[in-house]
C-alpha cells in the first residue's frame, strides 16, 4: 500500500482592495443577523474593503434573499455577495422549507452569474444555537474575499488559455 502524505493547503491571501462587496441581510430574527452584519462589515473593513465599496440591504427574510441578490447582480457588478439569516426550528416543517429554498435559491444565482455567494444563513433548532453561531459572520466575510479572488484567478486563467490557444 502506497501511503500519501496529507494535503498541505496554505492560508489565502486575504486583501480586500479593490473589491465591491454586496451584503444582504433579512430582518427577521435580527439579534442574530444585525450581530452577523456587523462582524462581517468589521472584519471587510480590517482586511482593507473600501466603505464605499460595501452595499447592504435588508430583505423581510431569509427566503428573500436569492430574489434580492438576484437584482443586486442585475443592477451592478460586484466581486461577491454575502447573504445573513437566521431560521430556527419551529413546531412546524416551515424552518427546512425557509432554509432549502434560501439555499438552492442562492446557488442558483451564483452558478447563473458566476459570482461567488456566501450562505450566511444559519439554521438552528434554538435560540441558544443561533448565538453561537454569530462569529459566522466574521468567517463570512473572508469567504467572500477568498472566493472573489479565485473567481478572479480563474477567470483571467481562462481569458490567457483562450488568447494562447488563438495564437
Amino acid at each position: 500500500m502506497i501511503k500519501q502524505a496529507p494535503l498541505q493547503f496554505s492560508e489565502p491571501a486575504l486583501d480586500g482592495s479593490g473589491l465591491k462587496i454586496g451584503m444582504i441581510v433579512a430582518r427577521y430574527n435580527s439579534h442574530v443577523t444585525a450581530a452577523m452584519l456587523k462582524l462581517a462589515q468589521d472584519e471587510l473593513l480590517r482586511l482593507q474593503v473600501a466603505t464605499d465599496d460595501i452595499s447592504i440591504i435588508s430583505v423581510p427574510g431569509s427566503y428573500e434573499l436569492p430574489a434580492a441578490a438576484q437584482a443586486m447582480l442585475h443592477d451592478r457588478n460586484y466581486d461577491a455577495i454575502i447573504c445573513f439569516g437566521c431560521v430556527m426550528k419551529g413546531e412546524t416543517r416551515h424552518d427546512v422549507l425557509v432554509g432549502d429554498a434560501a439555499a438552492q435559491g442562492l446557488q442558483r444565482v451564483s452558478l447563473d452569474t458566476g459570482t461567488p455567494i456566501i450562505f450566511g444563513v444559519i439554521c438552528a433548532e434554538n435560540q441558544r444555537q443561533a448565538t453561537e453561531r454569530i462569529e459566522r459572520g466574521r468567517e463570512c466575510a473572508q469567504a467572500a474575499i477568498e472566493m472573489a479572488h479565485t473567481v478572479q484567478s480563474l477567470k483571467k486563467l481562462s481569458i490567457e488559455n483562450a488568447t494562447n490557444s488563438i495564437r
